[in-house]
């Protein structure tokens, strides 16, 4: 055991000098020191050797990968490199701890609930991280996209606006526009330089820049994007009573205290139940929540492990890196042409992405009409924006037909495209004044946005709450009424 801990540590701290000193040979040999450990713990008798050895391989992992990012040698890895590697390291530290908590859970189930408790306070700081870099992200963009639109409507020199805005301050939001200011300096134009400078500017906003530069509208780009993110802000500072994270957290706690007490608690009392009553069986609550945990938790316990391991490492990581990717609209990834199906259809969900994809669409077009292009360079404009896959499909469609010459509200209505979009060009009700009819269409299309996510907001969150407090409810009902049972059954012994 002792010679186990001192190999383990001599090679990690190896592994973690090359880190610092050679990246790019740490992170080769470390796989193969990770593989020895694995098997040489396969391979061993004693149980606290074996633990020790399982739990060394990830954290020599997670010790090389977080050496590697913070190396400062001249020899660093790939940039690409270091992206995974900061991607990798929260994965594996919770890797490690749930491999610290199954291990104590098989060799000392009496300590398994603070393991537990662990996992439950890493889960919940990493969704406060998360939560902090989602709010920080839309307040540096908010504050980036406004200083830049101010700087245009007063007509001043934009990199020389944008470096005096930065001050002598050295925060993040200062960067970001002396990063920007920096490439405008260079040459650049302004959309390239917000990509250079500013590469986590959020897509949509990147893409109506793009588009909006083209056709020489970037003032009022910079005025419809202000208004989007300044109505996504207001949704923000309003209160939310109940967290995204709270119905997980919930679930885990109480599915670990059922587990412990079902498994070392509930047979006890229920032997004791049978002594007392002779052939008399548990209450129906008590059955039934055994044969619910008998159903994910066998003897192996191999059900409730690979479910929870498949939400934990795979799910909720899936979903932090589909909030955190960034699209691609000429090029769509398959994981953002099957997401962009889904939301296109779900009931929910499905008016929300048409309301902003469409409002996305009818600010281009009015944009670009007012630029004086034509309705076939309008339509085209609106494929470089951050839009759904399937509306994308179908304002090519309407490109298409209006191209052959075909009534351009017929071609909207015959594409799919929406009804709002065939009456804004619709000769007889609004008499060729399509971009005023566009502008209303965006007013409309934003505030059904608003209103339509208050309203599931409204509803799901008191919904989720009566759906835990049931749960709650249930379960302390259903393990409190066998103690209840046996107090029964002995005031009956006792008093006939």
């Amino acid at each position: 055991m002792i010679v186990s801990v001192i190999t383990v540590l001599l090679v990690t701290g190896l592994l973690v000098f090359l880190g610092f000193k050679r990246p790019v040979l740490a992170l080769l040999i470390v796989p193969v020191a990770c593989g020895v450990c694995i098997s040489s713990a396969l391979l061993a008798s004693d149980s606290a050797a074996r633990a020790t050895l399982l739990l060394a391989s990830p954290g020599m992992l997670l010790a090389v990968l977080i050496s590697s990012v913070l190396s400062k040698s001249d020899l660093q890895p790939a940039p690409k490199v270091k992206t995974v590697g900061k991607w990798l390291i929260p994965g594996f530290a919770l890797l490690l701890l749930a491999a610290t908590a199954v291990i104590a859970a098989m060799n000392l189930p009496s300590f398994s609930f603070l393991i537990v408790a662990m996992l439950v306070c890493v889960i919940g700081l990493t969704g406060a991280a998360i939560n902090f870099g989602i709010t920080f992200s839309k307040s540096t963009a908010a504050y980036v996209i406004s200083t830049i639109g101010a700087s245009m409507r007063q007509n001043l020199p934009l990199a020389m606006s944008l470096e005096s805005a930065a001050g002598i301050r050295n925060d993040a939001q200062a960067k970001t526009l002396r990063a920007i200011s920096g490439w405008l300096a260079q040459g650049y134009t302004l959309s390239e330089s917000v990509k250079r400078g500013y590469p986590k500017c959020p897509r949509y906003a990147a893409t109506m820049i793009t588009a909006a530069e083209r056709i020489n509208q970037l003032p009022q780009a910079f005025k419809s994007i202000e208004a989007d993110i300044a109505a996504k802000s207001e949704e923000n500072k309003k209160i939310e009573p109940v967290s995204l994270f709270y119905p997980l957290v919930l679930v885990l706690v109480i599915g670990f205290f059922v587990w412990g007490i079902l498994t070392f608690i509930m047979p006890q009392l229920h032997m004791i139940l049978i002594e007392m009553g002779g052939e008399e069986s548990m209450p129906a609550c008590t059955n039934f929540l055994m044969d619910i945990f008998g159903f994910f938790v066998d003897e192996s316990g191999v059900l409730f492990f690979t479910i929870l391991g498949l939400v934990v490492f795979v799910a909720l990581p899936y979903c932090i890196y589909m909030r955190f990717h960034r699209r691609e609209p000429q090029k769509p990834r398959i994981s953002s042409q099957v997401g962009d199906w889904f939301k296109w259809r779900l009931p929910v969900v499905r008016s929300l992405e048409r309301n902003n994809s469409m409002l996305r669409v009818a600010e281009m077009i009015r944009l670009s009409l007012n630029a004086g292009c034509t309705v076939n360079d309008a339509i085209a404009n609106t494929l470089d924006l951050d839009i759904n896959n399937c509306l994308r499909k179908r304002i090519r469609k309407w490109l298409a037909r209006v191209e052959k010459g075909e009534d351009i509200s017929k071609a909207a209505n015959a594409s799919g495209t929406g009804r709002g979009l065939a009456w804004a060009f619709d000769k007889n009700a609004n008499r060729d004044d399509a971009p005023t009819a566009l502008e209303i269409l965006e007013s409309f299309y934003r505030l059904n946005y608003n209103y339509r996510a208050n309203l599931a907001r409204f509803i799901a969150e008191p919904t989720v709450t009566l759906i835990m407090a049931s749960l709650v409810g249930f379960v302390v009902y259903a393990i409190y009424s066998a103690p209840v049972a046996i107090i029964y059954h002995a005031t009956e012994a006792v008093y006939p």
